[in-house]
């Protein structure tokens, strides 16, 4: 069953420019889908288009069966959180624990099951130790999972992570990844990244340029268009460069060997 549908999307930030062009995307309840692009490739505004964040121009996009529109556009962000990429900007609360009730107290949950979600999810992040904490004490990897937790809190369908590891430090990259590892197959994740390595556990790769998809796979299969990842300025991973390397010798023995090796270790789990 697909919970997102989007058809024919269009949108422009000004009449000149356009940054989605007609899009067409389906993704199925409970994959995990990694969006690579470069600065400027159209992968955010999509994310916010999901969302209701941005208007389209034209075309539709259907959440679970509903359309997106001014008729359903709360019931939509119930089933859908965001986390955006610099986590300063998403704390408003004093500890932690008011920062993942704001969502909860918004919708207004009793304040016992409040507890219990707070309680469930800071554990999930790993940041339970933490709850009476002031944000500006902890890391970036930190917040960033505080702000995971204030998502899933809430109990979305959807999670969609726009960057959201940009801003971080090898640590809080690795710190926020182990949290969506834990979440495949449960919720339907959505990871808009430029960095390849972050794909790697994904399910599905697509990878935007000039607002369009230009590939949708496998991440080896999604990989192994070296040429094509290169002229959307995506950066490839070492291990690719390794097997460019390997291609391109001619006293290497056994190079489809080390080749099929270097894929294995890319993606060993």
């Amino acid at each position: 069953m697909n919970i997102i549908e989007i058809k024919n999307l269009n949108f422009r930030y000004t009449r000149k420019y356009p940054v989605i062009r007609d899009l067409n995307l389906s993704i199925k309840k409970g994959e995990y889908v990694s969006i690579l692009g470069h600065n400027g490739s159209g992968k955010s505004t999509l994310a916010k288009l999901i969302v209701g964040l941005l208007e389209a121009e034209s075309g539709e996009i259907y959440i679970d069966g509903k359309l997106l529109s001014e008729e359903f556009i709360y019931d939509i962000r119930e089933k859908i959180g965001i986390v955006f990429q610099n986590p300063d900007n998403q704390f408003v609360g004093i500890t932690v624990k008011d920062d993942i009730a704001f969502g909860l107290e918004n919708r207004g949950i009793e304040r016992m099951k409040m507890l219990d979600l707070i309680d469930e999810f800071s554990t999930l992040v790993r940041m339970n130790k933490f709850l009476e904490k002031n944000p500006e004490e902890l890391s970036g990897g930190e917040k960033q999972r505080v702000a995971i937790a204030g998502v899933l809190a809430c109990k979305p369908d959807v999670i969609i992570l726009d960057e959201a590891t940009s801003m971080l430090d090898p640590k809080g990259i690795k710190e926020v990844n182990e949290v969506i590892d834990t979440l495949k197959g449960s919720k339907t994740i959505i990871s808009i990244t430029h960095n390849l390595s972050e794909a790697i556990n994904a399910d599905r790769v697509l990878v935007m340029s000039e607002g369009k998809i230009i590939l949708d796979g496998t991440p080896l299969d999604v990989f192994k268009e070296e040429e094509i990842l290169k002229n959307a300025h995506l950066d490839i991973l070492e291990s690719m460069k390794l097997i460019s390397m390997i291609k391109s010798g001619t006293d290497i023995k056994n190079k489809e060997g080390i080749e099929n090796l270097l894929w294995e270790l890319t993606f060993k789990k």
